[in-house]
């Protein structure tokens, strides 16, 4: 197991997910392993297949233009389709290692780009000449990234109330009006703001919210990565349909990104976020680090 955690970091130095997720999600009993090894055993290259998806394709970059990143994915293709498939996706499936290929290119308008050093369009390039193609119709997938140091001071504070709304972390009394809050705004985010953890005063994770008159109008939460040490994240943000365009969604963003850095964090991370919110998060200093061709093909 070590050695697939090790090729996969070494490979994909720029992607943020805790060991503990990798562990787990490459040790998955219904995956299936195409390794490529040096004569010493060394291993050199690896597809991880779980279902009608490639959780991980990767070859060491000294053992490249050789043919390897080809056979691993005409082996993965194979398995795929013998199993009664009919598509094959790269990246999500049960869970995901990465959302898709990673990649320097974008498919549609974004702004607020700031890329990881050395990332190009190899890997897209890669599957796009195999067949693949980006999956999602009407934007990109990308992960985000803010130096903590680059945050510019704002005079609001988190307790604070602008424009008659009040700003502030969640207790366990406000978890009803916030699962009300999010089942109107983007119901698929109701099971995360579910765990009554989320609402004790120890809990690492909170839930900030956008309170006018008793109603949850807003919600985002707010936190530590998991265990890496001084990344934190922001993200589910979610604003009712009645109060969106009230630039509710920008000043939780504004405060959550605050309250991460009171918090001791250097970096704060958002992943597996879409086009639309390169602009919303961007307006707090977010830029995004990578892109991901969400790929796909027919078999």
């Amino acid at each position: 197991m070590q050695e697939r955690v090790e090729i996969f970091r070494r490979n994909f130095p720029y992607i943020v997910r805790d060991d503990g997720a990798v562990r787990r999600i490459l040790s998955h009993p219904e995956n299936r392993y195409i390794e490529r090894r040096r004569e010493d055993g060394t291993l050199v290259g690896l597809s991880v297949v779980n279902r009608n998806v490639i959780l991980l394709l990767c070859v060491d970059e000294a053992c490249r233009q050789q043919g390897l990143g080809t056979q691993l994915l005409e082996e993965s293709e194979r398995i795929i389709r013998e199993a009664g498939y009919a598509t094959c996706s790269v990246g999500v499936g049960f869970d995901y290692l990465m959302p898709g290929v990673p990649t320097s290119k974008h498919y549609f308008p974004v702004q607020n780009i700031r890329l990881y050093e050395g990332l190009d369009s190899g890997a897209s390039y890669f599957f796009e000449k195999r067949g693949y193609r980006h999956s999602w119709e009407d934007g990109d997938c990308f992960d985000m990234q803010f130096p903590m140091k680059d945050l510019e001071e704002t005079p609001h504070q988190i307790g604070d109330t602008i424009e008659g709304i009040t700003y502030r972390f969640a207790v366990p009394a406000d978890r009803e009006g916030i699962l009300q809050c999010t089942d109107d705004a983007c119901e698929e985010f109701s099971s995360y703001y579910a765990d009554e953890g989320l609402y004790e005063p120890e809990s690492r994770e909170r839930v900030l919210i956008a309170v006018k008159e008793q109603e949850v109008c807003g919600a985002l939460m707010v936190g530590p990565e998991s265990d890496i040490r001084d990344l934190g994240s922001i993200g589910c943000t979610a604003v009712k349909k009645a109060w969106q365009g009230r630039h509710i969604a920008t000043r939780l963003v504004l405060l959550g990104t605050k309250a991460l850095k009171e918090m001791g964090m250097k970096e704060a991370f958002l992943s597996y976020t879409y086009s639309g919110l390169d602009r919303l998060y961007g307006a707090a200093g977010f830029r995004i680090k990578v892109f991901y061709m969400m790929a796909e093909k027919r078999l």
